[in-house]
């Protein structure tokens, strides 16, 4: 009698390894492709703004996009850092924003008038430090806002900033969610945010979120908000300006033979305007005046921009 043998095929024989369906991908390929476009911008857009802002250089980069569940967010979560819930209508729910220790650190130090270059600061943040983050860290949600505005105009605020992550429950634990973590260099510094995006809040606009989508016309015009949030703030930036009557070239020994009663002979006639400089470069050719018995100047005259080194 003849007998059988089954023997197990060659691709069979790999060990089985347990499938999570709740961890199952929600997003295609080609939208999360597209969220990394919107926060490669996002970036971008950051770099420029925080470099104003704080007034030193910044670099912004996006170092991966994930996706995955919000309990191993929390769980990944660092024990000392400051998140915030962002609001961002129309999106249904709340976004995330995470500043890690090092990151926050250095901002409230260069916020304060510091160089930004905080090591290791072994120590939790205390109510100074999240109020004076509330100052910086609108600059992050705002800059969002127009990041995504060839998908979505988004109207972003914060609605809660806090040093405890381990108590922040933006959605339940097993629901899906993108974060994107990116990384965020100034001074010596380099530290890292993350975006926590739930996929319930991007759900109503997925299907926009292709590469077509993203060439569609979203018939909301071109966005101007940034740069006229841009303009708004370099208007308020103070300049330095002076009236120039005239130079005298002296030698030590002269000045400092200098009394009270001496007549210096400028290089300038008496009847010439003079030179007004703006953070001491020539600008404006001027008359002088008195008025209420306080000198002052009338502009009469810009000066063109190639006649600049020889007006010094």
């Amino acid at each position: 009698m003849a007998k059988a043998r089954l023997e197990m095929h060659p691709q069979l024989k790999a060990p089985a390894h347990a499938y999570d369906f709740r961890r199952s991908r929600r997003l295609s390929g080609d939208q999360m492709r597209s969220l990394e476009r919107i926060h490669e911008h996002y970036a971008s857009l950051l770099s420029t703004y925080l470099t104003a802002y704080l007034r030193t250089r910044v670099t912004c980069d996006v170092r991966d996009i994930v996706q995955t569940m919000f309990e191993d967010v929390i769980r990944e979560q660092p024990t000392r850092s400051i998140v915030a819930t962002v609001v961002g209508e129309p999106l249904a729910g709340s976004l995330m924003l995470q500043l890690n220790a090092d990151l926050a650190h250095g901002l409230i130090d260069r916020l304060l008038g510091g160089s930004g270059d905080v090591y290791a600061l072994d120590r939790a943040f205390t109510d100074i430090d999240v109020h004076v983050l509330e100052r910086g860290t609108p600059v992050f949600v705002e800059t969002l806002g127009e990041a995504w505005a060839s998908v979505e105009r988004l109207r972003t605020s914060i609605r809660l900033l806090e040093a405890s992550p381990q108590f922040l429950r933006l959605v339940g634990p097993q629901d899906a969610v993108v974060r994107v973590n990116i990384e965020v260099s100034f001074a010596h510094m380099t530290g890292e945010m993350s975006l926590v995006l739930p996929y319930d809040a991007l759900k109503p606009i997925l299907p926009r979120l292709t590469s077509v989508g993203l060439l569609e016309p979203t018939g909301q015009g071109p966005d101007d908000d940034g740069a006229r949030r841009l303009q708004r703030a370099a208007m308020g930036i103070e300049v330095g300006m002076q009236a120039v009557l005239g130079t005298a070239d002296l030698t030590v020994a002269q000045f400092l033979g200098l009394e009270v009663g001496d007549v210096l002979m400028l290089d300038a006639p008496a009847n010439a305007p003079v030179t007004l400089t703006v953070e001491e470069r020539p600008k404006f050719r001027a008359w002088v005046r008195a008025r209420q018995r306080r000198l002052c100047v009338e502009v009469v005259a810009r000066i063109a921009e190639g006649e600049e080194s020889r007006a010094e």
